[in-house]
């Protein structure tokens, strides 16, 4: 027995009904695997460019703290150096100046010694030597010495001596010590000039390393768009396939 108009209208509005909400379905299917998609490429470019740049910054920070590690530990050698040296150059100035004022006071005492008599450079002798006045007699123009008195004369005659050796050699040292510190002034500015290239030099390997990672980021980036186009075509294709099945 065939069915009735109603009811084969009722079964095509059914049908139509059911395919009408398989086909919406599909379409959310489809519109949400795009978005999804977008979605998803989105999220790894983003999660791939933090990553690169976290690695960057970190390499790049750990080579501007070693370089201001450098730059500090230089500063404060050079603030300690110049402490020391304002000192040295403070004892420098005394000493320089004590001995100007010895060699005047030995100079106008070697004129004095000139003019002595034989008592009086006889006396002069007992304080220079610490003897006894017994130690040193005269007679007219004649000094005369005890042997200790004269022995203690001899070894201050070749102390004298050995000073004056000492006193030549300490000269030549000075000369040489001149020569150590105009190197090393030398050698200190060649080692501003080297930290100063290192500097530009870090300068521009930052700049390179930036240029490298936008270049990354960029190649990493296509990758993705390829990616989520891929799987974006893949859900739509998907979705067709599934509404046709349906």
């Amino acid at each position: 027995m065939s069915d009735n108009p109603i009811t084969t209208i009722e079964k095509d509005i059914t049908w139509i009904r059911g395919h009408v909400i398989i086909s919406l379905l599909s379409i959310a299917l489809i519109v949400g695997s795009i978005i999804g998609g977008i979605f998803l490429m989105e999220s790894l470019i983003q999660r791939h460019d933090e990553r690169v740049a976290a690695a960057q910054l970190k390499k790049e920070g750990v080579d501007t703290a070693t370089q201001a590690r450098f730059m500090d530990l230089l500063q404060q050698e050079h603030s300690d150096n110049l402490k020391r040296d304002a000192a040295q150059t403070a004892l420098i100035a005394s000493l320089a100046s004590q001995m100007a004022q010895q060699r005047a006071a030995t100079a106008k005492q070697v004129t004095t010694d000139a003019t002595l008599d034989a008592k009086a450079a006889a006396a002069r002798l007992v304080t220079q030597t610490k003897a006894s006045p017994s130690d040193v007699t005269t007679s007219n123009d004649t000094v005369t010495m005890t042997l200790p008195l004269t022995r203690t004369v001899v070894a201050d005659l070749d102390l004298f001596a050995q000073s004056q050796s000492d006193v030549t050699n300490l000269q030549g040292q000075l000369n040489a010590q001149k020569i150590l510190t105009s190197d090393s002034k030398v050698e200190l500015d060649t080692a501003n000039q080297v930290i100063t290239a290192d500097k530009v030099e870090l300068i521009a390997t930052m700049k390179a390393d930036n240029a490298a990672c936008d270049v990354r980021v960029d190649k990493q980036s296509k990758k993705d768009l390829k990616r989520g186009l891929w799987a974006s075509v893949a859900s739509i294709i998907g979705g067709i396939v599934l509404g046709h099945r349906f």
